[in-house]
């Protein structure tokens, strides 16, 4: 969406009071493009001599990039001295728009979020024009790291004493959301280090198994880890000492002796105990939905406020207390992250299970939470645990009736437990994360082993020789691809094309040529050996309207980019990248000219048929 104020008058506005060059951001690359529309029927023309700046600055880079000579925002550009950058354009064409702002040919720029990070491309005055930004199809609110990255854009160095970061009055703006980006402190940086199968292959072509513990605990991934458990073991010795007071009576352990004995009586009253089915990851993570523990759901997240198993089935319950302020109960099944993070909640006997005046410090809180958090590592026993229902024993067995402490037991009971579970949990919580690097590392071993890359000793057999040499995304799906002869006989054009289909990871719909009979088969085959591999790896998109697009590239030597780009709704930009990623995926391909030379000839021939036109321009 533009901004409240028209980018015409904007822009006058910004070029009377001497603050261009300017940055306007804008919330989605459509918003850029209809500002530059806007544009289109202005009187406000630039002075030949700039005119003729931007046509020569504009001339060097079409000399390096001959793909823009013909760019229909060219003559708009030259006229106004204003242009947009963003994804959907391509890097041609935003290499242009940067060396024509750092020539200070340009008033202004239309960007989107995207430019406030990676790129040296400062700039007099940045315009703010929304607090939220979209991803994966729904806006969210700009973390405190995004707000100062764009406001940092704001000054050019030796060319200005003083930047200004101007916010535009708009009903969707939240200011609260900006006045928290320009005075806090940026979010912590977390470690994005993932285990995957090339990785582990050629750490044990390089090392001995015995070596891999010590070596993922030097990374950036096991330090932040340890950080967490660090505070967690602060907590646990304070749990030490408030459990002093409940040592050991007649019973050495009497809170567990006390527990049976109750349930057993309990019990007595009742049928029969009621067998609880759920899946292990389940019973794990419902270990940890205490109150207070913030958890994540598809595509929300919330506070526990009570955890608690359903009447009839006694099934795993939590009740949450969500962004907006409304309390579900919800199965804990549908909870998919339990995040390393637990505010401060005051319980209480009844509806809304905590206190007035902690549910609206809960609720703050959570609106306030960074957009990302540390995900809690939470390990599952691949065995099942007894239930403590299932135990059969009679009360004769328990010495409690006729204890000289029952009454002690049965008044500190209660609150021992707590505190004995919430020990239980964060030891739980402190192996988990002390030991969850290796326990992934260890996982892929396995799968590695069942698919027989490695050996029972964790050496590399023949297929995980080469197999290690395929470093990019869904490389177990790749090379078990090549192992089943998926891609014997297949043609350039549609090898390129499934490793589109593959490489693709965008779900946005649009237009799109068809597909031949072909290449619909060996997706069909491709899919069918995706999903079993469900359980190692996730399956990618596949979309064959997406490898439609590779394939007719390869298949037609006459067709030019513009043709291509008429064929699909796609952004040219979005093309682009499609095709440098299936770049990618075939020069990985190629390096197996040694183990598959067939394959790998493939791989050259389509290589050599995508980098034509714009794909030429590649480094």
């Amino acid at each position: 969406m533009p901004p409240s104020i028209h980018p015409v008058d904007l822009i006058t506005a910004l070029r009377q009071r001497h603050l261009t060059p300017a940055i306007v951001f804008l919330t989605s690359r459509r918003a850029c493009d209809e500002a530059m529309e806007s544009f289109d029927h202005t009187n406000s023309v630039l002075p030949p001599a700039r005119q003729e700046a931007i046509a020569k600055v504009l001339e060097q880079v079409i000399a390096q990039y001959p793909s823009i000579a013909e760019h229909p925002l060219i003559p708009t550009v030259q006229r106004i001295g204003v242009a947009a950058h963003h994804a959907g354009h391509l890097p041609s064409w935003k290499i242009a728009v940067e060396e024509l702002m750092r020539h200070g040919c340009l008033d202004a720029v239309f960007a989107t979020t995207t430019l406030a990070a990676g790129v040296d491309f400062p700039a007099r005055t940045v315009i703010i024009t929304q607090s939220s930004i979209r991803k994966a199809r729904d806006f969210t609110d700009l973390t405190i790291g995004e707000v100062q990255q764009i406001a940092g854009r704001a000054g050019r160095r030796g060319k200005d004493l003083v930047g200004f970061a101007i916010v535009t009055p708009s009903p969707y703006i939240d200011l609260g959301v900006l006045t928290k980006g320009f005075t806090g402190h940026p979010e912590a940086i977390n470690s994005q280090f993932v285990i995957s199968y090339p990785m582990v292959l050629n750490l044990l072509k390089a090392h001995p198994l015995d070596q891999m513990q010590p070596i993922l605990a030097k990374s950036f991934a096991q330090f932040q880890l340890n950080q967490r458990a660090e505070i967690l073991e602060r907590k646990l010795d304070d749990l030490h000492q408030q459990m002093e007071p409940y040592g050991p009576r007649v019973c050495t352990d009497w809170i567990t002796q006390w527990h049976l004995y109750d349930q057993v009586r309990r019990q007595r009253s009742h049928r029969g105990p009621v067998r609880r089915h759920e899946p292990p990851d389940v019973s794990a993570r419902f270990h940890f939905l205490t109150p207070g523990r913030i958890a994540g759901l598809a595509k929300s997240r919330g506070v526990v406020l009570r955890q608690y198993r359903s009447k009839g089935q006694k099934s795993p319950m939590v009740t949450l207390l969500r962004q907006g302020g409304a309390i579900t109960e919800c199965p804990a099944a549908i909870v998919t992250e339990v995040f390393d993070r637990v505010l401060d909640c005051t319980e209480a006997p009844v509806y809304p299970w905590c206190t007035t005046e902690s549910l609206e410090s809960l609720l703050r809180e959570l609106e306030e939470l960074p957009a990302r958090l540390p995900v809690l590592p939470i390990l599952v026993s691949k065995e099942h645990e007894p239930i403590p229902d299932a135990i059969v024993q009679t009360l004769g067995d328990f010495s409690c009736p006729t204890c000289p402490s029952r009454s002690a037991c049965q008044k500190d009971h209660a609150h021992a437990s707590k505190l004995r579970q919430e020990q239980q949990r964060n030891v739980k919580a402190i192996q988990a994360l002390r030991t969850s690097l290796w326990h992934r590392f260890q996982d892929k071993i396995d799968a590695l082993q069942h698919f027989g890359y490695l050996s029972p000793g964790a050496r590399l057999t023949e297929a995980g020789e080469w197999a290690r040499l395929i470093r990019i995304d869904h490389s177990l799906l790749i090379t078990e691809l090549i192992r089943a002869e998926a891609f014997t006989g297949a043609a350039p054009a549609l090898l390129a094309a499934v490793m589109s289909s593959i490489a693709h990871d965008d779900d946005r719909p649009g237009a799109f040529p068809r597909i031949s009979p072909g290449l619909g088969s060996l997706l069909g085959q491709v899919r069918k050996l995706a999903e079993s591999l469900s359980p190692y790896e996730d399956p990618p998109l596949l979309r064959a309207d997406i490898a439609a697009v590779t394939e007719q590239w390869i298949a037609d030597p006459t067709l030019t980019w513009i043709g291509l780009c008429k064929k699909t709704t796609m952004a040219e930009g979005d093309i682009y990248r499609l095709l440098a990623r299936t770049l990618e995926f075939l020069s990985q391909l190629h390096t197996l000219k040694d183990t598959h030379p067939a394959l790998a000839d493939c791989a050259s021939q389509a290589i050599a048929s995508l980098r034509r036109g714009v794909l030429e321009e590649l480094p």
